[in-house]
């Protein structure tokens, strides 16, 4: 008799044969103005998940959703913001930046939640998740599926989903890249453009080949 592990494998052979799925074409992306990102890995991909490790603090991850926004409003492309700490400052970013931004505030246990609910409009071009202040504990109350469902679920849009963690969180992010260095005091004398553009973020993972573009 066959046993559990054997009727699943048949099963999903059979369906394999009735439902053939095409091969995966390279992926578009969302262009981001920063070369470390842009060069090494196309842009943030759309219809996928993109996790932005910060491991530091003051290792610019202010800055990056500042250049993101900067990328996204010269396209007017539309950004919907989860915040689920209540840590995002709108008075520190320019006011022509935020023309394009929905804010919302949320907590940890319901931000998943309200970021699927975003995913969902084909009004946005751009997700971003902020969980860089969420506990380890809140971290790890989120079971590894919620996260497989979240990219499932951004899988047939035309929009990048990007999720700012303080360490690794999300095992189905199609590209992951970290922030790791503190930057020093003398940074504060800089101006903050110039400081956006020259972050580094390093690639960690890349699971889709981004499309070339002209």
């Amino acid at each position: 008799m066959a046993t559990a592990p054997e009727k699943l494998a048949e099963l999903r052979r059979k369906l394999a044969e009735k439902f053939p799925t095409a091969p995966r074409a390279a992926a578009r992306a969302l262009r981001t103005g920063l070369a470390a990102i842009d060069d090494t890995a196309g842009g943030l991909p759309l219809g996928a998940v993109t996790e932005i490790v910060c491991t530091a603090p003051s290792c610019g991850s202010h800055l990056l959703l500042e250049q993101l926004l900067a990328a996204t409003r010269a396209t007017r492309t539309r950004v919907a913001l989860v915040d689920a700490a209540d840590s995002f400052d709108p008075s520190s970013f320019p006011v022509d930046l935020l023309a394009h931004l929905v804010w919302v505030r949320c907590t940890p246990a319901t931000a998943l939640t309200a970021t699927d609910l975003l995913t969902r409009d084909a009004n946005l071009g751009l997700v971003v998740l902020d969980l860089r202040h969420a506990s380890d504990r809140e971290l790890r109350l989120t079971p590894s599926r919620s996260w497989y469902r979240l990219q499932r679920a951004v899988e047939p849009t035309d929009l990048a989903l990007v999720v700012i963690t303080p360490h690794a969180t999300v095992p189905s992010a199609q590209l992951r890249f970290t922030l790791n260095t503190s930057h020093a005091t003398t940074a504060l004398a800089c101006e903050r453009p110039a400081l956006s553009t020259a972050l580094t973020p390093a690639l960690q993972r890349q699971r889709r080949q981004i499309a070339a573009t002209a």
